[in-house]
């Protein structure tokens, strides 16, 4: 059977001119090509770098502080555009992402839109990985567990509201290992230090809303050993008073003096 061409998605630069082609076949298949400057093509992208799909329009969204979507895969990217979102993709698939693209994406708003696959999420993980720096905040959309991605979504009848209800109740995303790096920091710091932490994360950007809990429970750590410590002050005390005292940790009477 002959390939038919299907779709021809095509990354810009940001100033638009193509860059590369992503070549959708029927029977589903794909190849990327670029301009050869003479009106044809280079079946490969040897040599040049590969920019972020709709490039330009989401240039434009992080500077109007527009939500984006970044999925897996072209045809998602514009049926997510066709119901009135902000969407990104890049070439090739899970796995192919680049340090380019995380900069591409500096102080965006972020939502990873994940295939429902292993593949899907492990791609959508370490997107959120290489952007949670960079990025003004990232989350990880679940779908309700209707087909294989976005697209298959939105045709069994997903709507552009019930998708923005999905991303508003999704929570600020922080990877683990900025997590467990933060939380020995925290371990590190007395209360005075923790408060002032504090005090910086209510008027921070709020990707770092997800150490609010790790900061809350180091405070509560640290109120109880401050109590256990005045309870143990305040007993010695009382022990002295009373006429006891202690010698290596053995309690005696003062009527040995």
């Amino acid at each position: 059977m002959t390939e038919k061409i299907a779709a021809v998605y095509k990354y810009r630069d940001p100033a638009g001119a193509v860059v590369h082609e992503t070549v959708r076949y029927q029977p589903k298949a794909f190849t990327q090509r670029r301009p050869d400057g003479a009106g044809g093509y280079i079946y490969k992208l040897k040599d040049i770098e590969p920019v972020l799909y709709r490039l330009p329009e989401i240039t434009l969204a992080i500077e109007k502080s527009t939500p984006i979507f970044v999925c897996e895969g072209e045809k998602d990217a514009d049926n997510l555009v066709k119901i009135g979102f902000e969407a990104t993709t890049c070439a090739m698939g899970a796995g192919r992402w680049r340090k380019t693209y995380t900069q591409a994406l500096t102080g965006a708003l972020a939502l990873i839109c994940p295939d429902n696959d292993d593949a899907g999420w492990k791609h959508a993980l370490h997107v959120a990985c290489e952007i949670y720096l960079v990025a003004e905040a990232v989350k990880v959309i679940r779908l309700p567990d209707q087909g294989k991605d976005v697209s298959d979504w939105i045709e069994a009848g997903g709507t552009a509201e019930e998708l923005m209800d999905l991303a508003d109740d999704a929570p600020i995303h922080m990877p683990l290992e900025y997590r467990r790096e933060y939380d020995e920091k925290l371990k590190a710091m007395g209360p005075l230090q923790l408060l002032e932490e504090l005090e910086w994360l209510k008027t921070a950007p709020i990707k770092h809303q997800p150490k609010l809990p790790l900061i809350e429970y180091q405070l509560k750590f640290c109120r109880q050993a401050l109590a256990h410590q005045r309870r143990h002050e305040k007993y010695i005390r009382a022990l002295e008073e009373s006429g006891l005292m202690t010698v290596k940790g053995t309690l005696k009477k003062a009527v040995f003096s």
